[in-house]
């Protein structure tokens, strides 16, 4: 028994037995249970969650059992396949929880306990070419009414490495590693309504049809190394962005939600240099099309992402550790429309050029779960628009007994100038470094760690955004309990701080000092709290400022939830917390969040989210109103959030769900200062509110009703409904906001979708 007492005797039996012929490896186990009849078998979709990130169904109310293995025997991946008593599979690797394979499962329930069966084709897996193979080994089960989880191979909970701990299996013999190439075609429909804006300026709905077609091929070039292609990909049912308005000069990141840019990539997350979502991204010349306007000529068609033709991928691991990955991506010229309203005639403005977005990575494995890393990313645009290549470099260094390690990396970024004759070839050079010490193993773990970003450091055109001109110190200290006590059966607390100042001049920008606690009890529920504080006043240097800064105030904030047991019909999550300044200002702000979650049975789940973050004074940038003057604003800002998802499991392999959010977000002005030089905020008398008040709402629902009609083909059917709006304020009412949302008309796009699978082996062994 790992939990709840961990090296406890396991509560019930459990007898597994692995075979193997030329094609696959089976698996088979007997779970003994004294009382079959209670064996927890919910129902849910593949991989035990909704595959929309934004669901929120993240567990199956249901006993489980786990194979999980790692051919190579370098104890830093595996592959974990596993079974629910439902008969609901999930698969996924360490090193990507999105991994998806192609495999066979069935279970029952009979007078001894349950039973589950496992076919894993060699296809799905990874091995080295050798005659005799070795290959570490885990199973695992829960037992989820009694909140048991039984390891096969005990791993202690203080081990920094848990793979160190697994057993070697050996005994597979003469095996060869299979031609690995299966070809996914699909085809699909689509039906749009979109509202437009005629030549009155009024409002009316423009409808289309369109279908598409495109396959994803997978080839194994050896049985070490895939390449991955999609051709003329369709990503019309990914799930809805949950959008948010930010007032902040930081950049907010949204899930990855398309499939081919989420699975294999784990090799590419070095150094925060690869962000999927600038692939197909919002045209950077957006803009443009208006700007360009003549006389008596309005915008037609403005296109709010690029058109992705092609994108392939290369990954694998050498038998001696050498992780190697290559990606290439190109996405086509994009174009706004403009039209002369009195000729006729109309032109075209080139928003976003053809652009190759090419990443390449090395990754070399060593022992004690060391290892060391080399990445490039390279943008390549056409016409004027600027090119850009990062490349990054770092190490983890993990001693003997993997008790401390040390973390570094350096990345070096050139922004090379295409858009004039003057600057025509010149590049711009930045830095970004981290370097950290920490201890890895044990009850009492700690960390320190310093990085910096100079003021020139660029990877935004296929990275993540780094605030520049920066340095970072970070420190942490954590306490584990893992053994139960009473009625706590685990927990842990840690304290950190974050201290930042200016790169250039090493004035203080930031320093926070947090507390962070969580217990959780042999009943199910858990707690959780903490609280944080700004003990000194600091300068922040907002980028919009060009330079200036201004004396940020003193802060401090605490929160406190509570979570109960999943295990139940009625689960709740819920977060209060509360905020306010030190020194001016003060007016406290509270944010709440509130998750009720309802099974009605094993097949239907209902869950809400609600969130109200109210800040009666949000202190930040304005606007820039002269040369070298900028205008803040003390603002009351209000966020409502409200989430409804249910999801109703026919069967395994038979599925409908829907989301629907509404997300509300209005600023009121209730002060304005000058930003003076010396970084002080300064009230003025001048009038500013005409314009800066505005309300944002955000309205979409996803339907997705999902047949897998076969093993890795499916039939979907998807509903999509948006509406976006940003108006000047005119009311403080969420109800009168809500009904403003659905008065107007959204944007409304039906599809099918039909995705077969096709494997090579399959194929020529039914021939």
């Amino acid at each position: 028994m790992s939990r709840p007492t961990e090296g406890g005797k396991a509560s019930q039996l459990s007898e597994v037995r692995l075979v193997y012929n030329n094609t696959a490896v089976y698996v088979g186990a007997m779970l003994f249970d004294s009382a079959p009849d209670s064996v927890l078998k919910e129902l849910g979709l593949r991989d035990g969650a909704d595959p929309s990130s934004n669901s929120g169904f993240t567990d199956i109310n249901a006993d489980y059992f786990r194979f999980v293995v790692d051919p190579y025997n370098t104890r830093q991946d595996a592959y974990d396949f596993g079974v629910y008593a439902s008969g609901v599979q999930t698969d996924s690797r360490f090193s990507d929880y999105l991994f998806d394979a192609v495999w066979n499962s069935a279970v029952q329930i009979n007078d001894s306990g349950w039973v589950v069966e496992m076919e894993i084709p060699y296809s799905a897996i990874r091995f080295p070419k050798k005659p005799v193979q070795e290959w570490a080994l885990q199973f695992t089960r829960n037992i989820k009414r009694i909140r048991e989880f039984d390891q096969w191979n005990l791993t202690p909970s203080t081990a920094y490495n848990s793979q160190d701990y697994w057993a070697t299996l050996n005994g597979i013999a003469n095996v060869k590693p299979p031609i690995r190439l299966s070809l996914t075609p699909y085809v699909s429909v689509a039906y749009e309504r979109v509202p437009v804006v005629n030549d009155e300026g009024n409002s009316e709905i423009s409808n289309a049809f369109s279908y598409r077609g495109g396959a994803d091929i997978k080839y194994g070039l050896d049985e070490r190394f895939t390449l991955d292609m999609t051709l003329l990909p369709d990503f019309g049912q990914v799930q809805s962005d949950n959008k948010i308005k930010s007032l902040s000069y930081e950049e907010v990141n949204y899930d990855e939600n398309r499939p081919f840019f989420k699975e294999g990539t784990d090799i590419f997350s070095k150094d925060g240099l690869f962000y999927t979502r600038r692939i197909g991204q919002f045209p950077t010349g957006f803009s443009r099309a208006e700007d360009q306007l003549m006389e008596s000529e309005e915008v037609t068609e403005n296109p709010t992402s690029s058109k992705l033709l092609n994108a392939t991928k290369v990954s694998g691991r050498t038998d001696k550790g050498l992780g190697i990955g290559v990606f290439n991506a190109i996405t086509n010229n994009t174009y706004s429309t403009l039209r002369n309203t009195v000729t006729g005639l109309t032109r075209k403005v080139l928003t976003e050029p053809l652009t190759n977005y090419n990443v390449v990575v090395l990754d070399k494995q060593w022992k004690n779960n060391s290892s060391v890393y080399l990445i490039n990313s390279n943008v390549s645009r056409s016409k004027k628009f600027n090119d850009a290549n990062v490349t990054g470099t770092g190490f983890t260094f993990i001693n003997k007994k993997n008790t401390y390690g040390t973390d570094g990396s350096f990345s070096l970024s050139q922004q090379i100038s295409k858009s004039t004759e003057d600057a025509k070839g010149e590049t711009e050079l930045g830095y970004r470094y981290f370097f950290g010490i920490r201890k890895t193993s044990g009850t009492l773990r700690w960390g320190i760690s310093r990085s910096g970003v100079d003021a020139k450091f660029n990877r935004t055109d296929l990275g993540y955004y780094a605030i520049q001109n920066r340095e970072v110190m970070n420190a942490y200290l954590t306490l584990y309990r893992f053994k139960t006590y009473k009625k706590v059966q685990e927990g842990n607390t840690e304290f950190s701080s974050n201290y930042n100042t200016r790169l250039t001049n090493g004035k203080r920008g930031f320093f926070e000092v947090r507390n962070n606690s969580f217990l959780l009890f042999t009943s199910g529920n858990a707690i959780f709290s903490g609280v944080g504080f700004t003990p000194l006043t600091c300068n922040d240097y907002d980028p919009r400022l060009n330079g200036r800064y201004f004396k940020s105030l003193r802060y401090w904030y605490a929160y406190v939830g509570g979570s109960s047991d999943y295990r139940k019909k009625l689960a709740v999550d819920f977060t209060q917390n509360m905020s306010n300044f030190s020194d001016r200002f003060k007016s406290e702000g509270y944010n709440t969040d509130l998750v009720v979650r309802y099974r009605f049975n094993d097949k239907l789940t209902l869950q809400t989210k609600f969130s109200n973050y109210r800040d009666p004074f949000n202190v930040g940038y304005v606007d820039q109103t002269g040369d070298n003057s900028y205008l803040f604003g003390g603002r009351k800002t209000n966020t409502f959030i409200h989430q409804i998802s249910a999801r109703y499991i026919f069967k395994n392999d038979l599925s409908l769900s829907i989301s629907a959010r509404h997300y509300w977000f209005n600023v009121k002005y209730r002060a304005f200062f000058n930003v003076e030089e010396d970084g002080e905020l300064v009230s003025t008398a001048d009038e500013f509110n005409g314009g800066y008040d505005f309300s944002y709402n955000y309205f979409n629902a996803d339907l997705l009703f999902s047949w897998r009609f076969a093993p890795g083909s499916t039939l979907s059917i998807s509903y999509k409904n948006i509406f976006e709006a940003a108006d000047e304020l005119t009311s403080l009412s969420y109800r009168k906001d809500a009904q403003f949302v659905f008065d107007n008309p959204h944007a409304q796009t039906f599809s099918i979708k039909v995705l077969y699978y096709l494997d090579y082996l399959q194929l020529k062994k039914k021939s």
